[in-house]
């Protein structure tokens, strides 16, 4: 009787080593979390996908936790979509797979967007006085793109800055705000990235800048008076017997704070003849034909300092 007794107490000590020896030979999945976008902005839908290089998560099961609340689950639920917290807000989400050849493994991410406004101008983009608005960049013109994260980041940012998916590494780095490039002749358009982060904080950016042609506006200068309210890119009106018609150039890159030093000016009229110009090379003077009427013109602006860089346009003036 003892020994039947000690048999089966042998025989069960057997079977719970065998299932302890095989619940110990499960191991811990290599989970991570990923997320698209890479960096989402505040409010933004973002899917959230549970990643294992080793193995096989098609058939675990699956437990996704956002803040604190079971949002989804199921068996080989890889993948969800969430909606950023606010700006300046953290989320916390976690993804627990359970599998057949691997025991309960959890992965933790922190979604902690911001946003980062980006704002560009032609750096050295020429506008006349008065002018309202933004430098535009013209083809070869330099532009500078400025980051300003949200008023909640801390200091002490990284940067990194993207043009056209090309990295530029000497432009990226710590607090490097500010980017100032020149556009290339065969780029009809600049697509300008950037990453910003900390360990506090993570927040991405995008524009888009299309370089524009130069242009040449028109204005009446009365006894030196220039009327920069009313300016005209192709008819003039009056009612004197002559006129002297001042010329601002718009967008043109300027090596000096002087058109006169950088850009070129000619005229001509219907005939292809040369209109001799006034005591400013940028302005013309015209008299009244005979009988009243209009008369036509053409005006030309050139630099020799940048390639691409030229307007010409028609312009008409009425002698009412």
């Amino acid at each position: 009787m003892k020994r039947i007794f000690f048999i089966t107490i042998a025989m069960l000590f057997m079977v719970c080593v065998v299932t302890f020896s095989a619940h110990a030979q499960l191991a811990t999945a290599d989970l991570s979390l990923s997320t698209i976008p890479i960096n989402p902005q505040p409010l933004q839908n973002v899917q959230i996908r549970l990643n294992s290089n080793g193995f096989d998560l098609t058939q675990a099961s699956i437990v996704w936790v956002y803040n604190g609340a079971t949002v989804a689950s199921g068996i080989g639920k890889t993948m969800i979509t969430v909606v950023a917290p606010a700006n300046g807000r953290v989320g916390t989400i976690s993804a627990t797979a359970n599998g057949s050849d691997f025991s309960a493994t959890t992965a933790t991410l922190i979604l902690r967007p911001a946003s980062v406004d980006v704002l560009w101008e032609g750096a050295d983009s020429y506008t006349p006085p008065f002018y309202k608005g933004r430098a535009l960049p013209a083809n070869n013109g330099l532009i500078r793109v400025v980051a300003i994260p949200t008023i909640s980041a801390p200091r002490g940012l990284t940067y990194t800055w993207q043009e056209n998916d090309s990295a530029l590494p000497d432009a990226s780095g710590y607090e490097k705000s500010s980017l100032v490039f020149r556009n290339q002749t065969l780029n009809t358009s600049e697509d300008i990235t950037l990453s910003v982060s900390s360990s506090l904080f993570s927040g991405a950016g995008e524009i888009n800048i299309t370089p524009v042609r130069p242009n040449l506006l028109a204005y009446f200068n009365t006894n030196g008076y220039i009327d920069y309210a009313n300016g005209s890119s192709s008819l003039l009106n009056t009612s004197g017997n002559g006129a002297i018609i001042h010329f601002e150039p718009f967008y043109f890159s300027l090596t000096t704070t002087s058109i006169s030093n950088d850009l070129t000016f000619s005229y001509t009229d219907n005939n292809n003849n040369n209109i001799e110009t006034g005591d400013s090379q940028n302005e013309v003077r015209l008299s009244r034909p005979d009988g009243g009427g209009q008369s036509q013109f053409t005006a030309f602006a050139t630099t020799s300092s940048y390639s691409l860089q030229n307007a010409t346009r028609l312009f008409s003036i009425s002698f009412n």
